[in-house]
This record gives structure tokens, C-alpha cells and sequence, in this order.
């Protein structure tokens, strides 16, 4: 199982590596000459991963709704809510690492540099939904997108720091 796992995790890393790579040579930089207008890009690079949790809420809502679980303490959740849960909270946790990260990358970046600022938002929330959707297949397949996702992270903190020590 735990060599299972790291294959999927290892393969799920170098789908976002590549990913990430594409996506930085197709987009066009963005004229961007002060710090204001490159964290504005920043900003606007993570709406993909806000445009994804904000989805696992809705989903999570209606699931609650349809199914009449109301009460999340009442113990009747189905396994669906239970995974989304866990999902949604590990987003969140991600996202506590990734938004400041990113942001202090956009900040004090060379403006040759949005495109990968913005390749690295949507790759996160790429991962975000290949973990959401390989939990709710089973807990084995959550190893590609929580790979991804510590990539993205990883990326997007040790670019800061490098940006901000250089």
C-alpha cells in the first residue's frame, strides 16, 4: 500500500512540475511595473484555488441538504460528507501556507515572472481537485493531488524566500 502510494505521489508531482511548466510558456507576461500591479496578479492568481474551495463548500452544502444530515454532530453523516469535510479543511489548511507564499513572490518578483505566479495558482487548484476527487474514490488516490499540492506549496515558498533574500 505505502508503495502504491508513493507512486501515485510521485507521479502526481510530476504531472503538476509539467503542468506548471506548460502553463508558464503559454502565458504572456503582463506588463507589470510596480509591486501594487504584481500582487494584484497574485491576487488574481488565486482565484482558481478560491473558485475550487468555494465549490467543495456548495458541494458540501447540497450534499447536506439533499441527504436531511443537518446536524453535523448528530453522527448520521455519509461518507461523502465525512471525506468533504476533510478536504475542505485540508484546503484550507494548504491555502494558509500557499496565499502568503505566493503573495510574497508576486510582491517583490521581476515582472518576466507572472506567468509562472499564475501557472503555480492554477496548478494548485488543479491539485486541490485531483486530491478532492481521489479521496472520494478512496483515501489511497489522494496521494497524486497532495503531492501536487506540497509541490505548489514548496514552490511558492522557497520562490519567496529567494526573491526576498536575493
Amino acid at each position: 500500500m505505502r508503495r502504491k502510494s508513493v507512486l501515485l505521489a510521485t507521479i502526481g508531482l510530476i504531472a503538476a512540475l509539467l503542468v506548471w511548466r506548460l502553463l508558464t510558456a503559454v502565458l504572456l507576461p503582463a506588463p507589470t511595473g510596480t509591486p501594487y500591479q504584481r500582487l494584484a496578479i497574485g491576487i488574481a492568481a488565486l482565484l482558481p484555488a478560491v473558485t475550487v474551495l468555494a465549490a467543495m463548500i456548495l458541494a458540501q452544502m447540497a450534499a447536506r441538504f439533499s441527504s436531511v444530515v443537518i446536524d453535523p454532530t448528530a453522527g448520521r453523516e455519509t461518507r461523502f460528507l465525512l471525506v468533504n469535510q476533510r478536504v475542505i479543511s485540508n484546503t484550507v489548511e494548504q491555502l494558509a501556507v500557499f496565499v502568503p507564499a505566493l503573495l510574497a513572490f508576486a510582491a517583490h518578483s521581476l515582472p518576466g515572472d507572472m506567468p509562472a505566479i499564475v501557472a503555480l495558482g492554477i496548478v494548485f487548484a488543479l491539485a486541490r481537485l485531483a486530491f478532492w476527487a481521489g479521496y472520494l474514490r478512496a483515501p489511497l488516490f489522494r496521494a497524486p493531488g497532495m503531492a501536487a499540492t506540497a509541490g505548489a506549496n514548496l514552490a511558492a515558498l522557497a520562490a519567496a524566500i529567494w526573491v526576498w533574500l536575493a
